[in-house]
Parts: structure tokens; C-alpha cells; sequence
């Protein structure tokens, strides 16, 4: 059994307020829609079924300080399935991940959530003599449901540089769509999980905010991908992938650079993101492009 030093001390440089790694968690949520959501004394409960995803099924506490945790157990043993609450963020709810430590509570999963100024990851994926050109979706303003749906949106391909180690030369386009579509087979192809189609179903298919879905091509066949979701000033960028024999070639910077162009056209000044503690190349990147650590997160789960 796991308690609560267990789990990496994370870094304070680039740290933000409680306040607003709530807010994150909130429009990460949003983002990446549960089948079932419902609010209980101030718990944000999801449920999923069929999706393995833990996010997709576990429980965001409230900011404030947790008094009981019987509304998240009776809402998931209710369903038949494990009790799991994200610890989020994890630098604010020591006394709740020490109290699910002390219940038998198993610790999974430990994440860093980064940020970003959307203007400086535009900077840092741009080509080095030349200015960032505004796509054609970044210079028309597509059409919005009263529901926040994306009613039209032209598929488009943008351009960045190829942000790959020292010596690496070239450009790298990336075609961005406003809607899932074709990209749920990429998405398919590079995700690399057993519950891939179920998540493209079952999940990416019921995001309502305008979003962009990114994805890059080399020798014919699906080279890297990603997705961002604009919510309320941020946007979360999710789904970063890259074929293994494909990576240090730029793709993933190219992707976040396209990304971070589309998000500033829809007034989204910050972004977030979230990646494995232990996923050292992929910390690397983000942050050469910008990112810092805002907060932690894990996962207790019970039985």
C-alpha cells in the first residue's frame, strides 16, 4: 500500500494558484466529457462505461476542504464499479489523499499538469526568420451553436517549423479539422490504448466547445496527432501523440505550434495540458516550448 509520500514532490516554479488549477481540472472535465456527470456537495462524479480511461471515471473533489467522501463511494458502487477520486490538485488535498491512504485506497497514475502563454508557444514553434502567418481559420470566425457547438468549421492545413534537435531542417504541415471525423482513425492508429474506437465513440464525439483536431502525415500513413479544446479564456490540448519510429523529427512541436495558433484565434490565452510524471521526453518538449508545472494530480482507488 501506497500513502501519500509516495508520490513525486513536484516542482513550485510555475506553480498557480489553488483557484485556478480548480478552474483547469473544471474545463479539463468539460473537455473530455464523461457519459454520466453529476454534482454532488461540491464532488464533480463521472462515469463512462466501457471507457478504461481513469479520468473518464473517477471523481474531482471540491476546492474547498473535503468533510465526507459517501456521496462518491454511494455514487460508484452504485454503478458496480471501483471508487476513484483524482486527487486534483494534488498540493491542495494532502489531508484527503492521506485519509484514502489510511482507508485502503491504492495510489495510481501521477500526472503534471503544465501551462503555458498560448503567445509564447506560437513563438517558440515559429520559424526563426519569419513571422507566424495567420491561417485562414485564424483570420474567419466559424459559426457557433447557442450550445457551443462548432457549426462549420473549412478543414485547413497550417505550417509550422520543425522544432527537432539541433541540425534538422524543413518545415512540417499540419492539417487542422474542425470537426473529428477522419481524425478519430487517426486518433485510432496512434493512440495505442484497447479502448481507442470506444474513446473516439463514446468520448472525443460528445465534445460541445469548439475544437480543433490536428494531425500530420509522413510517408502516406499517420505520423502524429493531437487535439484542443477552447474553453472560457484556456485551452486544453489533449491526445499528443507520434509514431515511435517517426519521433525527433519536429512533429509533436509542429502539432503544439498549429495548436497554439488555432487557440489564440478563438481568444484562448493560456494553455494546459497534461502528461505523466515519469514521461521525461515529453516534459522536455513542453517545456521548450513554453510550459511550466501548475499542478499535480493523482488518482486513489478503492477496492
Amino acid at each position: 500500500m501506497h500513502d501519500a509520500t509516495d508520490m513525486e514532490t513536484p516542482p513550485r516554479q510555475g506553480s498557480v494558484p489553488v483557484g485556478s488549477a480548480w478552474r483547469i481540472e473544471r474545463c479539463a472535465a468539460l473537455a473530455w466529457p464523461a457519459a454520466v456527470t453529476e454534482e454532488r456537495e461540491g464532488w464533480l462524479l463521472r462515469h463512462s462505461p466501457g471507457v478504461t480511461r481513469r479520468r473518464s471515471n473517477s471523481a474531482l473533489p471540491p476546492p474547498a476542504p473535503v468533510r465526507s467522501i459517501e456521496p462518491v463511494e454511494r455514487f460508484y458502487r452504485d454503478r458496480g464499479v471501483p471508487v476513484r477520486v483524482q486527487i486534483s490538485p494534488a498540493e491542495h488535498h494532502r489531508e484527503l489523499d492521506a485519509r484514502l491512504a489510511g482507508l485502503g485506497y491504492r495510489v495510481e497514475s501521477g500526472v503534471a499538469v503544465l501551462t503555458a502563454r498560448t503567445g509564447d508557444v506560437v513563438a517558440a514553434t515559429a520559424p526563426a526568420d519569419t513571422a507566424p502567418a495567420v491561417t485562414a481559420a485564424e483570420a474567419t470566425r466559424e459559426a457557433v451553436t447557442p450550445a457551443g457547438t462548432v457549426a462549420a468549421m473549412a478543414r485547413e492545413v497550417v505550417t509550422r517549423a520543425d522544432a527537432a534537435p539541433a541540425g534538422a531542417a524543413g518545415s512540417v504541415p499540419v492539417e487542422v479539422a474542425g470537426d473529428p471525423g477522419g481524425w478519430l482513425a487517426v486518433f485510432a492508429d496512434l493512440d495505442g490504448h484497447s479502448d481507442s474506437e470506444t474513446v473516439g465513440r463514446e468520448v472525443i464525439s460528445r465534445i460541445a466547445g469548439p475544437a480543433a483536431f490536428l494531425s500530420v502525415s509522413q510517408e502516406g500513413r499517420a505520423a502524429a496527432m493531437g487535439m484542443v479544446v477552447a474553453d472560457s479564456g484556456w485551452a486544453g490540448v489533449f491526445c499528443m501523440a507520434t509514431r515511435p519510429d517517426l519521433r525527433r523529427r519536429g512533429l509533436a512541436a509542429a502539432v503544439l505550434g498549429a495548436g497554439a495558433r488555432w487557440a489564440a484565434g478563438r481568444g484562448a490565452d493560456r494553455l494546459y495540458l497534461q502528461v505523466e510524471k515519469d514521461n521525461l521526453a515529453a516534459r522536455a518538449l513542453y517545456e521548450r516550448v513554453g510550459f511550466t508545472y501548475s499542478h499535480g494530480y493523482h488518482f486513489r482507488t478503492f477496492p
